[in-house]
């Protein structure tokens, strides 16, 4: 039988693009199928020649369904009965009811569709599940997932070949050591795409295959997807001994409950984005502190320069006190103020007799007239002393203006107290006020 290449290299018909490396793999990987009456979708047909040379390659296969988003795809019109095109969306609930109308189920799908990452992982979530087992799943043209125009990148965490990466992860479920399911370990693809899966399906993946720009996913049975039991053979063991003991054991994962690298929530690269928005909310917000402070700093700048400014103030004021004092003291200490020293009691003394000369009638209208207000007068100095005379006549200066009756006028110039006054008492005992502190240093 003629392989691939030779049957691209002789094809005369529609068009088809395919890289070299393609048709050599794809005899490798679908030469077992030859044989056999498979049934074979491709996703994207663009010129459909693709489905010509397919129908060459299996013989004796059953069906060849194509399916483009491209309208006018419907003009294309093949000898072949086994060839059908079905012109859609392959993403939509209606193209894949009209895909599965024409057969039920595929043992070969190709994934040669937009190349972009979201419908590569879409078109896998939807079609996986309807290949049979044995069957085999290729995405084509991943060399796109590392461009950002098909949503891509080679860091990108939801690239098409990311996500055929973490399928690889899921043939390994059994030995994760860790209560997640497979499901969970796409739920960044789930959440991203607005797709499921179903834990049956990603059970039923038996291998993952990667070559230039191509994945191929085998699909098998779960049972025939785990590791099985322990085979041991040969009798002698002279380096390391305790195999025979093995035969028929089963793998017993060990648990990493307590590895943060198996326990997270999610893979590190999906959690790259919330991250980085996270360090930006913080970025900004330093910004803003950062702000603050720097006012805060202007602010306490300007109260030391305020403090500053008074505390020269209160030295200027001290220098000028010091100043003052010693000017007084040069003055009392000068020869003028010494030889004029009793002219300035004189005349403290004159200022005395001229203010008591005032304060005369008021002290004779207080004291009954002149000669009562002499006897009282005598009658104080006797049993008081100056004192006693100062105090009344201070009494009789701090309420010259006033009027007094006969019935709260206080005993002043009589010598006689009445104890139970406190009003008295006060002007007795308590603090003089600062006008009679005055009039008792004169």
């Amino acid at each position: 039988m003629k392989s691939l290449f030779e049957l691209y290299r002789e094809h005369t018909g529609k068009v088809s693009d395919k890289w070299s490396i393609y048709l050599s793999e794809y005899d490798r990987i679908f030469s077992p199928y030859r044989e056999q009456p498979v049934r074979l979708l491709e996703i994207g047909i663009q010129n459909g020649g693709s489905l010509e040379v397919w129908s060459k390659y299996f013989p004796h296969a059953e069906a060849f369904i194509g399916c483009d988003i491209n309208p006018d795809c419907a003009n294309l019109v093949y000898e072949n009965t086994r060839i059908k095109v079905v012109v859609g969306d392959a993403n939509t609930d209606s193209s894949e009811f009209e895909i599965l109308s024409r057969s039920p189920f595929f043992d070969l799908i190709i994934d040669d569709g937009s190349h972009f990452s979201g419908d590569i992982v879409k078109s896998f979530a939807r079609y996986f599940r309807h290949l049979s087992d044995g069957g085999v799943f290729v995405a084509e043209d991943l060399h796109c997932s590392y461009w950002k125009n098909f949503e891509g990148g080679l860091y990108y965490p939801y690239s098409s070949i990311a996500f055929f990466k973490r399928l690889a992860d899921i043939v390994n479920h059994e030995h994760w050591g860790v209560e997640k399911g497979r499901r969970q370990l796409l739920l960044g693809f789930s959440e991203q795409f607005l797709t499921e899966f179903d834990e049956s399906d990603l059970a039923a993946i038996h291998s993952i295959e990667f070559l230039n720009s191509v994945c191929v996913v085998h699909k098998r049975k779960a049972l025939s997807n785990v590791l099985g039991k322990r085979f041991i053979a040969g009798q002698n063991e002279t380096v390391v001994s305790g195999h025979n003991g093995l035969t028929g054991s089963a793998s017993i994962p060990q648990s990493q409950s307590g590895n943060p690298w198996a326990a997270m929530k999610c893979a590190p690269e999906e959690a790259w984005e919330e991250l980085t928005h996270l360090l930006s909310q913080r970025d900004s917000q330093i910004v803003g502190l950062n702000q603050t402070a720097a006012e805060r700093d202007g602010q306490i700048a300007n109260l030391s320069q305020s403090a500053s400014e008074r505390n020269q103030q209160l030295i200027n004021l001290s220098q000028r006190c010091d100043q003052a004092l010693r000017t007084i003291e040069e003055y009392r200490d000068s020869s003028s103020w010494r030889i004029t020293a009793p002219l300035r009691f004189i005349s403290s003394k004159l200022t005395s007799i001229i203010r008591l000369t005032k304060l005369l009638p008021s002290i004779v209208r207080f004291g009954g007239g002149p000669v009562v207000s002499v006897k009282k007068a005598y009658r104080v100095l006797s049993s008081e002393g100056w004192v006693g005379i100062k105090q009344r006549i201070l009494y009789v200066a701090g309420n010259r203006s006033g009027t007094f009756s006969s019935t709260n006028r206080p005993a002043l110039l009589s010598g006689e107290v009445d104890r139970n006054d406190y009003l008295e008492w006060i002007r007795r005992y308590d603090t003089i006020t600062d006008e009679s502190r005055a009039i008792m240093r004169t």
